[in-house]
C-alpha cells in the first residue's frame, strides 16, 4: 500500500511541475485532451471490510475525438478497513479460531473511459462510463498473522462531474462522484467478499 501511496505522490508532483512549466494562455492545457489528478474517497458497498474511508486516489487521461465525446485510460485505487471484536471464526467443518481481526480491502481497477461534455467552456460539466479489470486483495490481520486472498474481476462504473478552469495558466478543479462495481470474488478466514461495490467523490485538479 505505501509503495503505491509513494507512487501516486511522485505522479502528482510531476503533472504539477508539468503544468507550471507551460503556461498556455487558454483555460486549460490543451482543448483537444483532459488530465486528471483526484484524491478519492468512497463508501465500500461489501460484506468484507465496510467502514469508509479517504485512502485512494484516481488518474485520468483522455482525447476528444469530437468537441464533445472522449475516449480515456483511468486508473485508480483505494483501500478500505474494518476491525472486527473478538468471536469465533469457523475455518473449516473441524477447525475454528477464537480472535479479533483488522480487515482490510485493497482495490486497484484500470481500464477505458467514454466521456461527453456537456458544455465546452471554463465549467464542463461531464458524463462519463469506466470499463475495465479489477485486482482486489483481501486481507485479514489477528495477532501475529495474516491471511490473503488476491482475485481479479469486470468493473464498470458510471461518473458525474465537472472540470473548472479558472485560470490563465491551463491549471482547473475537478469535483466527480461515482458508483462502481466489479465481478471480484474471494474468501478470507471464512469471510466472503462478491461483487463488491462503492459510492464516492472525487476531488483534485484537472488539466
Amino acid at each position: 500500500m505505501r509503495t503505491f501511496r509513494k507512487i501516486s505522490v511522485k505522479l502528482t508532483a510531476l503533472c504539477i511541475l508539468i503544468v507550471g512549466i507551460s503556461t498556455p494562455a487558454k483555460s486549460q492545457v490543451s482543448l483537444d485532451a483532459y488530465y486528471n489528478v483526484d484524491w478519492q474517497f468512497n463508501i465500500p458497498i461489501n460484506k468484507f471490510a465496510q467502514k469508509s474511508s479517504g485512502w485512494g486516489m484516481n488518474f485520468d487521461a483522455g482525447w476528444y475525438l469530437t468537441p464533445d465525446f472522449a475516449i480515456g485510460t483511468f486508473l485508480s485505487y483505494h483501500t478500505n478497513n474494518e476491525y472486527v471484536d473478538r468471536n469465533v471464526v469457523s475455518l473449516s467443518p473441524t477447525t475454528a479460531i477464537y480472535t479479533d481481526q483488522q480487515r482490510s480491502l485493497f482495490q486497484l481497477p484500470f481500464g477505458v473511459t467514454a466521456l461527453y461534455r456537456i458544455v465546452e467552456s471554463d465549467w464542463q460539466p461531464y458524463v462519463a462510463l469506466k470499463l475495465g479489470a479489477e485486482y482486489a486483495n483481501m486481507s485479514s490481520y489477528y495477532h501475529i498473522y495474516k491471511s490473503t486472498d488476491n482475485n481479479w474481476g469486470f468493473y464498470m462504473s458510471p461518473e458525474i462531474g465537472v472540470r473548472w478552469y479558472p485560470w490563465a495558466n491551463g491549471m482547473g478543479l475537478h469535483a466527480a462522484a461515482y458508483y462502481s462495481f466489479s465481478t471480484n470474488r474471494g474468501t478470507v478466514m471464512g469471510k466472503q467478499l462478491e461483487n463488491p461495490g462503492n459510492l464516492g467523490f472525487r476531488v483534485g485538479l484537472a488539466f
